[in-house]
This record gives structure tokens, C-alpha cells and sequence, in this order.
């Protein structure tokens, strides 16, 4: 939003609704006769704020084509300039850090992955480490616009501080959206990671369904991202789909006191469950310490060990998303992470989910998987740009 009054006010509030156009239309061009029919304002105004655009490099011109026996000038259409400003978003996981730049129209134009760091600091230091030798291996490195970080926990703005991330300790003393910033001299947007997740999911939608629904990532941890009436649901305080650290106890034959979710269904929890279900004697055809697409896999045909860890993990996700259903009613269900995206535990789930309820949500796997915090980090990095950009550029 571009407040204020007088001329440089009103023109840049005009050149924002120009670049707006620009962006919407994008990768595809647009005339200045289409412009000012969608954004109301007159020719000559329009025609000026796309020269502006022009010198700024924003936008260019595309040479029409001229068809034989045509009378009259064709009209001149432009289109955005997709490297005009670059992005950077980041999902910083339990076990993976994946930082890319990307340009206006979202493509990734260059990627790294690196192994998380111990500490929330250390994190830090290494995003900024990467997003420079990205952006320097591409020479644009003054081109960087925005940038959108998702973390494994709760965001809380004001504090400007990370909180409930038992897997990456270290963030109570960490002003990480000033520090990020400040380090790589761009408005940084901070979110929890399921919530991106969550925004990724909602864009590859094209139906209905995209306006109530929860994205459920299931791998190191467990969290939700809840989308209702097609807008992202954050909560009072920020920690809307702390799902993992729900109380399951009793869901599990187990005496070892309070359980959550997370103790239940997430990755560990599972190998722990297999292993204790091999310790107990249960046959099995994997070494005990196998992975969990190992164990899922040979739970679908029918290995005993394998299908009592499964069955115990997706007893438990059946009766979140139960729970769930009862108070938000989402129309589907979208599964993502290491395991979530695995078919198989979708299945296992939905199997249970049919005795708890009498009206089931959809439940799909993602098509994303494990790219879909990283996509909507780059979304919401993005979405930022129109904030800030025309501003920055027109306003020189």
C-alpha cells in the first residue's frame, strides 16, 4: 500500500496498479490500450508510467508482428522483465536447508541444499552464506528484491523471535527477520514452514477445494497449515497447526506417560516403532535401523514389524485429522513431507479415517513433496515485491 497525497504519491500508487497489471499477465505481454482499460486510468497516464517502467528496466517493449495487407500500426505490446528483480526463499527444515533465487515469475534460477545446522544461528549464517554465492554465481547480486524464510516453528512478530522448534534449538535470543534483513539488505518475511507449505499447495490447486483445506507435513516433526474460505489462518497468536504437539495418548499401547502426535507418526516415532516391534519379535524381512520409505513399503505387502509401526502411526494421524474435522470441516487434506507424501501412509490414514467419521475430507498426497515449503517461500517472497518494488524503482 502506497500512502500519502500529491502528485508522487498518486504516481506511484498508478505505476503500482500498471506493474500489478504486468505481473498478472505475465510471462505473457500486454498492451497500453489493455492497461488503461483494466486499471481505469487514461492512455496518456498509462503511457508514461510504461515509459517510466521501461527506463527502469522493468518492462520492455515486444516488437509486434506485422501481417501482409495489414492497414493501421499494430499495437505495441510490453512484457514484464522477468530478471528485473530477483527473490530469494528459503525452507529451513529439521535436517535440510534449501535456499534458491528465483526471478518475478518465480523460476528458479538457482538452488542449494545444505545440511542444517545444530544450532538456529549457525542456520542463519549459513542462508546468508548460500543466497550470496547464489546470487553471485548468477552477477546479479544487486538485483535481490525480497526475501521469504520458512522456519520449523512458531513465528511471533512482535519479538520477532522462533518459537516451539524443538528441532533446531537456539532461537530465543535471535532477532531473525531484523538479522536476515540487515545481513542481506532486503525486506526479509519470516513463516513457519508448514504455512508456506501450505500457500504452495493452495496455488497448484484449480478447484474448489483450494479454499478450505489443511496441509499436514509429516516427516522430522508434524505441523498443519489451515486455509479457510481461501485465506491462509494463522491464530490469535500465530501457532495456528501446532497439529504434532497434540496429546495422543491412549492411542498407543504404551506406558510411557504423556504421548503427542509427534512421539506417534512422524518419521522417527515410526523407525522407533519398528524397531521395537523387531525387539519384540515381530518377523520382518528389513535390517532393523531401515528407513522409512523401507518400512512403509514393505508395510504395504504385508510385513508384520513394518505394518505395526504403520498402523500405529496412521491410527494416530486418522484421529488428529478426525479431530480436526470436527471443528474446521476441510474439504481435502493434503499430506506433505518425507512421509505424509508417501501414498502409502495417505492410505493407511484414509482406511482409519472412515471409522471416525461419518463425512470424510479428501486426503491426497502432495505433488510438491518436500519442495512445497520451499515454493511457497518463494510465492510469498514474491508477493512482497509488489509492496516494495515500484516504490524502489519509480521512486529514484
Amino acid at each position: 500500500m502506497i500512502d500519502g497525497s500529491g502528485s508522487w504519491a498518486l504516481r506511484l500508487r498508478n505505476g503500482q496498479a500498471v506493474f500489478d497489471e504486468f505481473m498478472e499477465a505475465a510471462p505473457f505481454p500486454i498492451s497500453r490500450a489493455t492497461l488503461a482499460r483494466r486499471t481505469g486510468l487514461s492512455k496518456p497516464t498509462v503511457s508514461a508510467l510504461v515509459s517510466d517502467l521501461e527506463d527502469a528496466g522493468v518492462v520492455s517493449l515486444i516488437p509486434p508482428e506485422t501481417s501482409p495487407g495489414r492497414i493501421g500500426r499494430p499495437a505495441a505490446p510490453y512484457a514484464l522483465v522477468p530478471d528485473a528483480a530477483l527473490v530469494v526463499g528459503v525452507d529451513m527444515g529439521a535436517t535440510k536447508v534449501i535456499v534458491g533465487v528465483a526471478d518475478l515469475l518465480g523460476r528458479v534460477l538457482a538452488e542449494d541444499r545444505i545440511e542444517t545446522a545444530s544450532h538456529a544461528r549457525a542456520a542463519v549464517d549459513a542462508v546468508v552464506g548460500s543466497t550470496r554465492r547464489l546470487l553471485a554465481n548468477l552477477g546479479k547480486g544487486r538485483l535481490l528484491e525480497s526475501g521469504c524464510v520458512g522456519v520449523p516453528g512458531v513465528y511471533r512478530p512482535r519479538p520477532d523471535r522462533v518459537e516451539m522448534s524443538p528441532n533446531l534449538p537456539g532461537f530465543a535470543d535471535l532477532p531473525i527477520r531484523e538479522e536476515l534483513s540487515e545481513r542481506l539488505g532486503v525486506p526479509v518475511t519470516i513463516e513457519n514452514d508448514v504455512n508456506l507449505a501450505a500457500v504452495a499447495e493452495a496455488e497448484a490447486m484449480d478447484d474448489r477445494g483450494g479454499l478450505d483445506f489443511v496441509a499436514i507435513s509429516v516427516g522430522t516433526g508434524i505441523g498443519a497449515g489451515l486455509v479457510m474460505d481461501g485465506k491462509l489462518y494463522r491464530g490469535g497468536h500465530g501457532a495456528a497447526g501446532e497439529l504434532g504437539s497434540i496429546d495422543m495418548s491412549g492411542v498407543a499401547d504404551d506406558r510411557a506417560g504423556r504421548l503427542t502426535l509427534e512421539d506417534l507418526a512422524s518419521a522417527p516415532a515410526i523407525r522407533k516403532r519398528f524397531r521395537h516391534a523387531v525387539d519384540n519379535d515381530f518377523p520382518s524381512r528389513l535390517a532393523r535401523d531401515a528407513e522409512v520409505s523401507e518400512i512403509l513399503l514393505a508395510a504395504s505387502s504385508g510385513d508384520e514389524a513394518a505394518s505395526e509401526a504403520l498402523g500405529i502411526a496412521a491410527e494416530a494421524m486418522a484421529s488428529a485429522v478426525a479431530w480436526l474435522s470436527w471443528f474446521s470441516d476441510p474439504a481435502r487434506v493434503v499430506f506433505g513431507g518425507g512421509v505424509g507424501s508417501n501414498p502409502i501412509f495417505v492410505d493407511a490414514v484414509r482406511s482409519r479415517l472412515e471409522h471416525c467419521l461419518d463425512e470424510t475430507p479428501e486426503l491426497v498426497a502432495s505433488a510438491l513433496g518436500s519442495r512445497a515449503a520451499f515454493m511457497g517461500a518463494i510465492s510469498t517472497a514474491r508477493a512482497s515485491v509488489r509492496t516494495t518494488f515500484v516504490r524502489g524503482r519509480l521512486g529514484r
